[in-house]
């Protein structure tokens, strides 16, 4: 991995509060709705500045669905919007629960509402897995000239995810200067990718339409 500063991450508005890792000198933003909670990160736009690498920490309370379902359901979704084609679809561990993670790389005509947009190729992982009654996501999207840059400081994100034992009193973005670390909280645990049961192979690729 490549040594990066990173920042702390608590929230302290979410009923059930967690932390993270993400990139320094991106903007986060925390969202808190009736049964939905979320910290959109942005990053950096690309080359064309038309598109900016993101990373998004969802939960949406009180959900029946499993994570293999939400993840299917994502899929199908993009299926109606955008041609597009599953390039991974796996099991991993993240906070120490079973995840199931997907990856799904479309064209999207940018930028938006332009008179001569290009099309653009967009890649785009969700990880899902659930606490309780609660399904968490954790999502990262780029152009594909940006994915493998900011790949491993997703995967940092996923691999310091950890639910804190009471709330904080506040935000906090405390600086790590060195390469992120392993473990942080109470819960993080490893983030490595396994097959899935049934899947056969662990990785493959299927075209969504």
């Amino acid at each position: 991995m490549i040594e990066r500063g990173y920042v702390v991450f608590q929230s302290s508005k979410s009923q059930f509060p967690y932390t993270f890792l993400y990139p320094a000198g991106w903007n986060a933003r925390e969202i808190i709705e009736k049964g939905y909670a979320e910290v959109f990160i942005a990053g950096p736009r690309n080359q064309a500045g038309t598109f900016s690498v993101s990373f998004t920490v969802g939960v949406m309370f009180g959900i029946v669905q499993t994570a293999k379902e939400a993840a299917t359901a994502f899929v199908s979704s993009h299926r109606l919007a955008f041609d597009c084609q599953e390039l991974e679809h796996v099991s991993t561990i993240v906070a120490g629960r079973p995840a199931v993670v997907t990856e799904i790389a479309y064209s999207m005509p940018l930028p938006l509402n332009s008179v001569k947009p290009q099309d653009t190729l967009i890649r785009e992982r969700r990880v899902f897995f659930k606490r309780n009654s609660h399904l968490y996501e954790l999502d990262y999207a780029a152009t594909e000239e940006d994915y493998e840059t900011w790949l491993g400081a997703f995967h940092a994100l996923a691999e310091s995810f950890a639910f804190l034992k009471k709330p904080v009193s506040r935000v906090s973005y405390r600086p790590v200067t060195t390469a992120a670390p392993q473990y942080v909280g109470e819960d993080a645990m490893e983030y490595k990718v396994e097959k899935e049961e049934g899947d056969g192979e662990s990785e493959h690729s299927t075209d969504c339409a």
